[in-house]
């Protein structure tokens, strides 16, 4: 991989971050409320409910009254209105999990036996090693685009980059001076966004594995010691945005090689620190602060944030439901309380309560969407 530009303007080619103007005022329609009992024998509770997109989902269901746990696996393809039971290849197991990928890959583990993956929707499984120390299938990289991070799990030594559908061999170095990396974006436009935490302040690059990348500066912002550092994008790739969590947590973006807890949603403590990419003229471009006001933060509570197009990012947490507007809270009725959001690969918005078995859909634009409540249980 070509070594890396230190801190200079990004390429004349054009990048997004160039927000469209927020739409007048936010008028988010209430949630509208669809739920499903399985009529599953006495026991059996969801233990994780995921989606791919704004209609196709998958529910895994265990019972673990006595060992091995057993598992009975449903899909969705009308966003959680009917739900259909499938095919679990190994439903006896110590530890049972479910990750969504691309398109139609669906990832399962039976802890201690196997992973097993499928490519098209849970019709057909095929059996992959389990290793102990926690390498996971490709395919579970897939639903955060071609490209991965696969970093080593105790936290040192530097991350490669591979491809998922590339297999096993192909893999490239992050770029010199590029080391503290933790975090890989795909872009909407084919471009790759790095980030991450060196000596407390938050390090950003992007580019293309064929060609080279350029360091994008972060300016500072007051808060406290940034764990960990992302980018997200819109669904539309007009917007991007730099989020840090202002305390050591999860990895929380899209990338990391090994086996996180994606079973569970990833959430920060306290309120991120924000910056929005705006495009400059001819070859500028830059990170802008959006330091965030209107919510008085609860320093040892989760917060959370996902693109919402427009120029806008919803966020959750206590007491908190609405949208960002360049850093400024808009409280929003209809938006749902929820303890985490995030973005699936078609934009659609997707966000949990704590509840087992409930999860939030979104669709529409910047404040002008929808939400659904799913609701699956046995």
């Amino acid at each position: 991989m070509p070594a890396c530009a230190p801190d200079a303007d990004p390429p004349a080619a054009p990048l997004p971050g160039t927000p469209s103007l927020p739409a007048s005022p936010p008028t988010t329609t209430g949630p509208a409320e669809s739920a499903v009992d399985l009529d599953l024998p006495a026991g059996f509770a969801p233990l994780s409910v995921e989606f791919a997109d704004a209609r196709r989902g998958y529910a895994l269901f265990v019972r673990c009254a006595a060992k091995p746990c057993e598992a009975r696996l449903f899909g969705t393809e009308d966003a959680g209105r009917n739900w259909r039971q499938l095919r679990h290849p190994r439903p006896e197991a110590e530890n049972h999990q479910l990750y969504v990928g691309a398109g139609l890959a669906v990832v399962l583990l039976a802890e201690p036996h196997a992973w097993y993956v499928s490519r098209d929707g849970a019709t057909s499984w095929q059996s992959r090693p389990y290793d102990i120390r926690g390498e996971v299938p490709a395919e579970y990289h897939s639903a955060s685009g071609r490209f991965y991070l696969d970093c080593p799990q105790d936290g040192t030594g530097d991350c490669l980059v591979r491809d998922w559908a590339a297999g096993p061999t192909w893999r490239r170095s992050v770029p010199p001076g590029l080391e503290s990396i933790r975090s890989l974006t795909n872009g909407r436009d084919g471009r790759v966004w790095l980030a991450g935490v060196q000596d407390g302040r938050a390090v950003t690059a992007f580019g293309q594995l064929t060609g080279g990348f350029t360091r994008l500066p972060v300016p500072g912002q007051p808060g406290g010691t940034i764990g960990n550092a992302r980018v997200v994008t819109s669904a539309d790739g007009r917007d991007v945005w730099l989020v840090a969590d202002q305390e050591a947590g999860s990895s929380g973006g899209q990338g990391g090689g090994r086996l996180p807890a994606r079973a569970k949603a990833r959430k920060g403590t306290g309120l991120p620190l924000l910056w929005q990419y705006q495009a400059g003229s001819g070859a500028g471009g830059s990170w802008v602060p959006r330091p965030i006001t209107g919510i008085t933060a609860e320093r040892e509570r989760p917060y959370a944030v996902a693109p919402a197009g427009g120029g806008l990012l919803v966020i959750t947490g206590p007491g908190v439901s609405g949208y960002l507007d360049r850093g400024a809270y808009i409280p929003t009725p209809g938006t749902p309380a929820l303890d985490w959001v995030g973005q699936l690969p078609d934009g659609t918005l997707v966000g949990r309560d704590d509840r087992p078995g409930v999860t939030y859909l979104s669709t529409g634009h910047g404040s002008r969407r929808e939400w659904a409540r799913v609701e699956v249980s046995g």
